[in-house]
């Protein structure tokens, strides 16, 4: 299982080699709750590829999908998929080699508390 926190970058390690190498890969993200797909590409950062695989997943709102940004708009468990990728462009897994998939947990900040002010302070008591 995989967590990224969102609006925020991630750092994400895993083990694709055992079944490929890419230039690029493709990750496929779909929703557990709503179903929703969403698609980035990412280069390997690893200085060991032949051990693990490093990619820097940025979560944020109005991402560029071509350089590994990403929006996951809902928190919750997601799925991934690693597609094996030639084009540094195609957001298309139909005919890629799938690498791995797994979970993802999908984070993000507190929700904030909202605060009212205001309204009647003056209470009346009947009985006493």
């Amino acid at each position: 299982m995989i967590n990224i926190e969102r609006n925020s970058a991630n750092e994400i390690a895993l083990t694709l080699t055992e079944k490929g190498t890419a230039t690029y890969y493709l990750f496929k993200f779909q929703s557990d709750n709503t179903e929703a797909v969403e698609y980035c590409i990412a280069t390997d950062s690893s200085l060991y590829p032949e051990r693990f695989n490093k990619f820097t997943i940025t979560e944020q709102t109005s991402p560029d999908n071509l350089n590994a940004e990403v929006e996951l708009p809902t928190e919750g468990q997601w799925r991934y998929f690693v597609y094996a990728n030639s084009s540094s462009s195609n957001l298309d897994p139909t005919g890629l080699t799938e690498l791995e998939s797994g979970i993802v947990k999908v984070t993000g900040t507190s929700t904030p508390v909202t605060t009212y002010s205001g309204g009647n302070s003056n209470y009346v008591v009947y009985g006493s």
